[in-house]
């Protein structure tokens, strides 16, 4: 949905009451132009995208607390 700014701000309560049940987004424009978009708000973080996103990415290959290179390796460098 895309409305003028002008339009947003006569009908802004509607709108959100709108939003907040039926989860639609809104984009806010400008002289035609996008200038900003309403979403509904999730306060449930676990749906976060970025928490978790990488578990199960990586590996680990050996023992950590082991050196990586002999003493003698980084003298000869």
């Amino acid at each position: 949905m895309q409305i003028s700014s002008v339009e947003f701000r006569s009908k802004c309560f509607k709108l959100l009451d709108k939003i907040e049940e039926s989860h639609v987004e809104i984009v806010i424009t400008k002289r035609g132009k996008p200038v900003a978009k309403l979403i509904h708000y999730d306060s449930d973080n676990s749906k976060d995208p970025l928490i978790g996103a990488l578990v199960g990415v990586g590996r680990t290959i050996g023992d950590l607390t082991e050196p990586v290179a002999d003493s003698d390796d980084w003298e000869n460098a």
